[in-house]
């Protein structure tokens, strides 16, 4: 895994540490299985019962929705 790779995996268990509560229970999931347990995106999808693309939606709007937070949270 390339260095920045890294750098953003560990800014995201950082974030979902912090807000996890902001987040759906669906992104809560796909994201603690991603980023905790290193599942790929299909083994997520076969996990949950979900497609792949589901999977990634939820992926995509979780981390957005983490970004964004967490900018607000640093404007208080």
């Amino acid at each position: 895994m390339a260095n920045n790779d890294l750098d953003k995996r560990e800014h995201y268990l950082d974030l979902f540490e912090k807000y996890e509560n902001f987040l759906s229970k669906g992104q809560k999931q796909v994201l603690q299985l991603y980023f905790f347990e290193d599942l790929s995106i299909t083994e997520i999808a076969e996990e949950l019962a979900m497609t792949r693309s589901g999977v990634h939606d939820a992926l995509t709007k979780g981390r957005d929705k983490l970004d964004k937070i967490n900018e607000k949270m640093k404007g208080n």
